[in-house]
């Protein structure tokens, strides 16, 4: 949004793009004989605001055609006008308003997919440490087992040794029978 202070005091309605067919655009200049409309202005709290204001809603067409028709229907057609563009303008509040609120909840699910991918992100990093230590204890594991197979294996062929020698001696003593 911008501040106040970078909001222009004096809006001059008759700047337009420049066009190649310029002569044909119409463009309402919301002037009196003495100023032009401000942003401090309120139609509403102001006579002469107000005035400048719908003497120039008009296109020149809706003026030449509201001057041909009896003065009934000339403010008949103008309350009509009235009318639509205030429903114009209710219709733009509410589309502004529809968007205001659909911003509000894209911005309440990206705070909850933000909150959502933080905790994953800090999950992540719980489940590395976990994973970590579990791949320190397997390696710690794997060294005592592979020592203690190698203990194993050292005394599986100091048992097979002993019983050779076993076996030796059984044999010089007594024949086996066969």
């Amino acid at each position: 949004m911008a501040s106040s202070s970078s909001c222009p005091k004096h809006f001059d309605l008759n700047v337009a793009p420049k066009t190649t067919r310029d002569a044909k655009v119409w463009r309402p200049s919301f002037v009196s004989q003495n100023r032009h409309l401000t942003v401090n202005d309120s139609v509403m709290m102001n006579d002469t605001s107000a005035v400048i204001v719908a003497k120039n809603v008009f296109t020149p067409m809706d003026e030449i055609l509201l001057i041909r028709r009896s003065d009934e229907k000339a403010i008949d057609d103008s309350m009509t006008f009235s009318i639509q563009s205030a429903a114009s303008v209710l219709n733009m509040v509410d589309h502004l308003h529809a968007q205001a609120n659909e911003i509000q909840e894209l911005n309440t699910e990206n705070s909850y997919l933000r909150k959502m991918l933080h905790e994953s992100q800090q999950e992540v990093e719980n489940l590395k440490e976990e994973n970590k230590a579990l791949l320190e204890l397997v390696s710690s594991y794997s060294i005592d087992t592979q020592t203690r197979l190698d203990m194993l294996q050292i005394s599986n062929e100091n048992i097979v040794g002993y019983h050779k020698k076993l076996m030796a001696k059984l044999k010089r003593r007594r024949p086996l029978p066969s």
